[in-house]
């Protein structure tokens, strides 16, 4: 398996697709090195992780040209869009709603609480409809964009990103995305940020394999030392953002991954711009399993200008091998004998049908993925007249943000059977707008 990892690109509505573009070049570099690297590795990455910070101020208009630029690099490396996982940064708070004076109050709530009483007070904000709506507002923009990946986050319930993912013995790779966020403003500072409650209650799974992202590292967060401990325990990779500054930590039971930022700002000390591949292969089985890691770090030089790997010992990749648990993949159900009357055909087809319910989880949710990116490229008026065509929604959805009036039409869809005919009236629809 081959991952795409990015962060902090930073998009800025006063720059991007103008004339005098700063990182306009620097960009195209990225998307040049990207295709190169995943030709020259022989795989197309299955998802394309972006640890936080796609805007530089949570605008619409840096998530419309993110979603373009976003879209170029997938189709360049082999992906669709729908590979795309996907949590916020403090870059995608708007702050001038963070700055608000009601939700500053929320804030120091949760910061003058004491270190018994933190868990708690920030269980019972978001469990609050009005409160947690609040601590999440500076986020709609972000969430909007988010949506069409299933990444999207609203408290109480939905306060972490997950996608499964299938490793190449039938095991599990799950994807975990934590929100950082959630009391950014313009008063961040080391020490002073968080994780929710639920971030600390990963649960260890026959066959499934953690990968956590977070924005903030950990001595960004108030909770950071117990967020490590939990998260040596119970994830395979964790991955950051927000320093800048590439770093490769090898354990033996994970691989922390911190993330130089595709854009930082060119007056930062040690400017280096750069992206990472990650490839996960799991070798052995029964007792004997193990995660190999290879991490492709990309690090930009300014003469020649280029893209170049971040080496290790003279090694191009860093790489580490993880002892997992114990895992045998169930044996799938025997296909029932063909009936008498069946063509010679049927019975040939029937014979090679191998069911993997893991497998057809991830495909179905891979549709419904690639749907959702047609859906959110139409226009407001049209994603609502397919909605109420369909009668997907409801009377309840109305004092709703749009992120999640729309994100209910498809767990309707869904559940009511009517995926296939959403199918059909988005891509009616993406043909009349062309």
């Amino acid at each position: 398996m081959l991952l795409l990892h990015l962060s902090d690109i930073h998009f800025r509505k006063d720059e991007v697709g103008t004339a005098m573009d700063p990182n306009a070049s620097l960009r195209n570099e990225l998307l040049l090195d990207a295709e190169s690297m995943c030709n020259r590795l022989g795989k197309a990455p299955k998802a394309v992780l972006l640890s936080g910070d796609i805007a530089f101020a949570g605008d619409p208009s840096e998530y419309e040209y993110a979603l373009s630029w976003l879209e170029d690099l997938c189709t360049r490396c082999g992906t669709s869009l729908s590979s795309v996982f996907v949590i916020p940064g403090n870059h995608d708070v708007v702050r001038k709603v963070a700055s608000r004076n009601v939700i500053q109050a929320l804030h120091k709530d949760i910061k003058n609480a004491s270190e018994v009483a933190l868990d708690g007070t920030i269980r019972g904000l978001l469990r609050d409809a009005e409160a947690g709506r609040l601590l999440y507002e500076a986020l709609d923009p972000y969430n909007f964009f988010a949506q069409q990946f299933f990444c999207d986050l609203l408290p109480p319930e939905r306060t972490i990103a997950t996608r499964d993912l299938p490793l190449n013995d039938g095991s599990v790779l799950r994807l975990v995305g934590f929100n950082s966020a959630f009391v950014s403003s313009a008063a961040d500072k080391k020490d002073d940020l968080f994780v929710d409650p639920a971030c600390f209650q990963l649960k260890r799974e026959r066959g499934v394999e953690t990968l956590v992202m977070c924005h903030h590292p950990y001595n960004w967060l108030r909770q950071g030392d117990a967020l490590r401990d939990h998260l040596n325990a119970f994830s395979r990779i964790h991955l950051f953002g927000h320093e800048h500054t590439s770093r490769i930590e090898p354990a033996r039971d994970w691989v922390r991954v911190a993330a130089s930022a595709a854009h930082p700002d060119r007056t930062e000390s040690g400017w280096e711009p750069g992206y990472n591949l990650i490839e996960l292969e799991v070798d052995g089985e029964g007792n004997d399993r193990r995660l190999k890691v290879a991490v492709h770090v990309r690090v930009w030089q300014t003469r020649p200008p280029e893209f170049r790997a971040k080496t290790d010992r003279g090694a191009d990749a860093f790489r580490q091998e993880i002892r997992l648990d114990a895992w045998t993949p169930p044996v799938p159900a025997q296909p029932a004998s063909p009936p008498q009357t069946a063509s010679p055909a049927q019975a040939d087809a029937a014979q090679g049908e191998t069911p993997d319910l893991e497998l057809a989880r991830n495909d179905a949710m891979d549709t419904l993925r690639d749907i959702s990116v047609r859906f959110f490229k139409l226009s407001l008026s049209q994603k609502s007249a397919i909605a109420g065509k369909l009668e997907l929604l409801e009377d309840e959805d109305l004092n709703q943000p749009d992120f999640e009036r729309f994100r209910r039409v498809f767990a309707r869809a869904q559940a009511r059977g009517k995926v296939q005919e959403l199918d059909q009236e988005v891509k009616a629809a993406s043909g009349r707008s062309r």
